[in-house]
């Protein structure tokens, strides 16, 4: 008797053991970047600026991030060598579920850290120079750090029974605050919003729009009962949020 309670015992711990690592493996982000330079002011507070078609730069203290509308007109060949600089790119999943080309992101600086869906037939190819790629799959996570400043970026899948990344959950700030943003690609189901006001709570939505990109805030989980603003050209601030 004493032998079996032994033994299942040693089962409960081993059990423990694996559903401890598979939940780290989940959780823990897939990529992690440690950048140099100097940060920026304590202030948490950010902004969301318009530079371009199809083009959004967010910043907060003193960490910058460019998001690229793959769809739009500046995701071109010609067009890129005229997109602002920032510490990370993160390029938004075109409507046909992939890209229809990577030759834009060549004209990058070489190291840029470039965030992209990973087409699900076929890997991102290899390449010498340029940017640096990291694909992202449904649920994958990117850490980025600046000096006190935070950035996770987490790639988020569409409608049930779909494998395709529809957007990403920004979720940007310091050890204190931090505030998120759902970047969607164009014609992502509503379900795929509702998924990111849920898990883990978007404070607003940034959605694109044929008139340049919207905005959709967000009142813990659920949407407010106004529609979608376009995002001025002044841009839009924010201010973190201590969670």
């Amino acid at each position: 008797m004493r032998n079996n309670y032994g033994l299942r015992a040693v089962g409960v711990v081993l059990l423990m053991a694996l559903g401890c690592r598979w939940g780290v493996a989940q959780v823990g982000p897939r990529y992690v970047i440690e950048l140099n330079g100097k940060g920026g002011s304590s202030i948490a507070q950010g902004r969301m600026q318009p530079v371009g078609r199809g083009m959004v730069l967010i910043s907060f203290q003193g960490l910058t991030v460019l998001t690229v509308d793959a769809d739009a007109e500046a995701y071109s060949q010609d067009l890129v060598s005229n997109w602002p600089a920032a510490d990370l790119l993160l390029v938004t999943p075109a409507t046909a579920g992939r890209y229809d080309g990577l030759a834009p992101l060549h004209a990058l600086r070489d190291g840029l850290p470039v965030v992209v869906a990973e087409p699900s037939d076929s890997g991102v190819p290899p390449r010498t120079g340029g940017p640096t790629l990291y694909p992202m799959q449904p649920w994958n996570a990117l850490e980025l750090r600046k000096q006190k400043t935070r950035l996770r970026v987490t790639a988020m899948p569409g409608s049930s029974g779909t494998t395709a990344v529809a957007g990403y959950l920004l979720d940007i700030g310091d050890s204190r605050a931090s505030y998120r943003v759902y970047l969607s690609r164009a014609g992502t189901s509503d379900g795929a919003l509702q998924l990111a006001q849920r898990l883990p709570g978007a404070d607003v939505a940034l959605l694109p729009g044929r008139d340049g990109p919207h905005l959709l805030a967000l009142n813990r989980g659920a949407p407010r009962a106004w529609m979608p603003a376009a995002l001025k050209e002044n841009g839009y601030a924010f201010t973190a949020i201590r969670r």
